[in-house]
């Protein structure tokens, strides 16, 4: 039994929700990162579903891109935590709200 291109839709538009609402509804930046990272998800999740459900060509491009998708999904979480120690070594707090308090 294999799946089919509408279960990878599915599976990919209920990751890309939680993601929506991981950066809608966390205060804390540590969350928002991880909820961004799961939106990179979403797009490779349907890619390589489509790509391997379709099989058009024996070679595995999906496969190839979304390799690169998810080294650039980890370059911008290492950029997300970096972005997190800062605003914890600037304000003492890692919150949302802490942004704000940042002066130049």
């Amino acid at each position: 039994m294999t799946a089919g291109a509408g279960a990878f839709a599915l599976l990919s538009a209920a990751v890309f929700a939680i993601g929506i609402y991981g950066v809608l509804a966390r205060r804390h930046p540590l969350g928002v990162v991880m909820a961004v990272g799961l939106l990179f998800a979403a797009p490779v999740i349907a890619l390589v579903g489509f790509t391997h459900a379709v099989q058009a060509s024996p070679i595995a491009i999906g496969d190839g891109l979304a390799a690169f998708a998810i080294v650039a999904a980890s370059c911008l979480c290492s950029v997300g935590f970096a972005l997190i120690v800062l605003l914890w070594r600037r304000t003492g707090r890692a919150d949302i709200d802490a942004l704000g308090d940042l002066e130049g």
